[in-house]
């Protein structure tokens, strides 16, 4: 099986500190130890970055600490996902056909990268977005 996991899940399964961390690291353990092809989309990096270094953490986690917690927990244990420039614009002009705007955009990023790469999952926190944007041969489901 191949599965993509969505930022809300990536950096929630990184941060101990958050209130559904114990979700998120099971369900992505679970899929590694049943030998799923692990995936996440190109933007999910850059999303993770931004979030772990301004969550209002106890004990901030540093840009460079960030890089590496990025580096070595998601670069080299998942598939990182991409799609060309047009595959881009047609999520782009999907999520305009729809009606939707501001951030529901990233969310048909995630989606395109999650077709293009041929996942049969996305585990995602934010059901609702996600299944508002009608994907096609890709289960929404919560960690």
């Amino acid at each position: 099986m191949k599965v993509s996991f969505d930022t809300s899940v990536l950096v929630a399964a990184l941060v101990k500190e958050l209130p559904d961390h114990r979700w998120a690291l099971n369900c992505i353990k679970r899929h590694i130890e049943n030998g799923s092809e692990c995936c996440c989309s190109i933007r999910s990096l850059a999303e993770c970055y931004s979030a772990l270094t301004s969550l209002p953490l106890p004990q901030k986690i540093l840009p460079s600490e960030a890089a590496q917690i990025i580096e070595v927990n998601l670069m080299k244990r998942l598939r990182i996902l991409t799609i060309s420039p047009s595959a881009y614009l047609r999520a782009i002009r999907n999520v305009a056909d729809l009606g939707f705007k501001s951030g529901m955009v990233y969310d048909a990023l995630h989606i395109a990268c999650a077709e293009a790469g041929g996942c049969e999952r996305i585990y995602t926190f934010n059901l609702k977005h996600f299944q508002r944007l009608n994907p096609k041969g890709v289960e929404i489901l919560p960690p």
